[in-house]
């Protein structure tokens, strides 16, 4: 009886072991404080961690704001000869190049970083123009690891559904350094038109794409930050779609929304040693760079516990 009593407490034991859930990595917010210039309609939408600085996208601002975490400072600016009609809406990098995808005229643009020089892209399938509700292609994400592009549509006509495409980056021409194949799409359900994917970038040490996601109507607004894992081949496996836990991201938020503080947040990226940045876009409609906003540019800081 002594025997059985042993084995049925091991087997107890290696049930509760079995039957823990995952170790899910969750992240602390802080605040890091952007220089005044940053407080005028700028319309950050896009943003890169590269070589130790944050790479802002201005979304009708024609250039690209390269700021320095450490010091709090912008330490130059990139001008950009855009198309007219821009509308610039993710930004990322592949190898020494930036990398932006256009939302009213669909587009992805190849920038060089010393000269602000923009080139198109190829792309071997039409991008989704943007929808009647003002939705359209919203970010970019490239996977150096595998080779890949993945880009974000906000939402789809019906507003039911974001999509995520996957490209394959083949060798370019003397018009760009890379072309762009599809290989293919998956879509994130919404539960309804108040909620929609705002920006995606690679967490390439984890193997995951990090998405982040919004709720928004009224003065009511909930934030989330969601992963999808990469496979072997570069393929985002929609089936492990999962929430990264953010201490407060909510209520932390709203918080700063009381201070002024756009709460529009737009942009994404990771560092190498895995802390996430999250930027807001501050001005609606048509932007004058030079004018204060009504609201200020937030710059969050996401930091593994």
């Amino acid at each position: 009886m002594r025997l059985l009593s042993l084995i049925s407490m091991f087997l107890f034991g290696c049930s509760r072991i079995v039957a823990q859930p995952p170790n899910i990595q969750s992240y602390t917010i802080a605040h890091i404080n952007l220089p005044a210039d940053m407080n005028k309609q700028v319309c950050i939408s896009g943003m890169k961690f590269y070589n130790g600085q944050l790479y802002f996208a201005s979304e009708r601002c024609p250039s690209i704001n390269v700021f320095d975490p450490v010091k709090s400072a912008i330490s130059h600016t990139i001008p950009l000869n855009v198309p007219q009609n821009f509308e610039m809406e993710g930004m990322t990098s592949f190898k020494d190049k930036l990398y932006l995808v256009s939302e009213n005229i669909a587009a992805v643009y190849e920038v060089t970083m010393a000269t602000g020089a923009i080139k198109s892209i190829q792309t071997s399938i039409p991008l989704p123009e943007k929808s009647k509700s003002g939705d359209g292609m919203e970010g970019i994400a490239a996977n150096e690891n595998h080779n890949k592009f993945y880009l974000l549509r906000e939402r789809n006509e019906d507003m039911t559904k974001s999509q995520i495409y996957t490209f394959n980056a083949e060798p370019g021409n003397e018009s760009s350094s890379v072309t762009l194949k599809y290989e293919s799409r998956i879509e994130l359900p919404l539960e309804n038109p108040q909620w929609r994917y705002s920006d995606i970038c690679v967490d390439s040490v984890n193997r995951r794409l990090l998405c982040l996601k919004s709720y928004s109507k009224g003065k009511l607004r909930q934030q989330f930050l969601e992963s999808i894992d990469i496979d072997d081949s570069g393929q985002l496996r929609l089936e492990t779609l999962k929430n990264i836990p953010v201490e407060n991201f909510t209520e932390v938020s709203n918080t700063y929304k009381t201070q002024d503080y756009s709460m529009n947040l737009e942009g994404i990226t990771i560092d190498n040693n895995g802390t996430i940045y999250i930027v807001s876009d501050n001005t609606s409609g048509k932007a004058n760079c030079e004018l204060e906003a009504k609201e200020k540019t937030i710059l969050l800081q996401l930091i593994k516990k």
